[in-house]
């Protein structure tokens, strides 16, 4: 995992779940989030090593949805969707601009250690897979002469999804949830014909969840 801190929280909620309270608290559920999407492009993929002014938009307004089942008060299995929003490298030479729009989603499953504090309110980790969707959508390329035509990749990868969030229920039907989730490096690598350009990305959301 990239990030230490990230690795440490996972691992410290896997340690600590089965020394919460076991309870039955068996139920499915449903959530649906807005949330705040954050990519890192590599810039081996993405840099025109100075022979252009670059403009970077690395953050969007994206959402989330998902369906899963609590077993008990430690354990839950999730099946989720993030579509992170629409993100941007803009390259400028003189009077001629190239513009990739890149954008990210994906079908993610994950088991979800859980640590309850109090009845209503706990803690947990998340640990997946993620089925992860890059679509780069160059306008007026280089390659063609900035002729103002415009050219699609689209790829899919397997990435490894990890986080850890709260969450608190306000009665035993409804209840908020606040999560970091890393979806990892998604994308391919170079600037090939087939290659989307790879990135790092993260996604915060907020979140209401039903149960059934």
């Amino acid at each position: 995992m990239k990030y230490p801190v990230l690795r440490c929280v996972v691992a410290s909620v896997l340690l600590a779940a089965p020394l919460a309270s076991a309870v039955g608290a068996d139920y499915w559920y449903a959530g649906v989030g807005l949330g705040y999407g954050k990519i890192e492009f590599y810039p081996a993929d993405f840099s025109s090593n100075g022979t252009a002014t670059e403009t970077i938009r690395d953050a969007d307004l994206g959402f989330t949805g998902a369906v899963g089942v609590q077993f008990n008060k430690n354990w839950a299995f999730e099946v989720n969707f993030i579509q992170l929003g629409k993100f941007s490298y803009k390259y400028t030479q003189g009077a001629n601009t190239q513009q990739d729009v890149y954008e990210v989603s994906g079908w993610g499953g994950s088991l979800l250690p859980t640590i309850p504090l109090t009845r209503n309110f706990s803690l947990f980790g998340r640990l997946g897979a993620m089925a992860a969707q890059v679509r780069n959508t160059i306008r007026n390329p280089a390659s063609t002469g900035f002729d103002g035509s415009i050219t699609a990749v689209q790829v899919n990868t397997t990435t490894l999804l990890s986080g850890f969030g709260a969450q608190y229920f306000l009665n035993r039907d409804f209840g908020i949830r606040v999560e970091y989730q890393n979806l990892g490096k998604v994308g391919t690598e170079g600037s090939c014909s087939t290659c989307t350009g790879r990135a790092n990305a993260q996604f915060l959301s907020a979140n209401a969840v039903f149960t059934f």
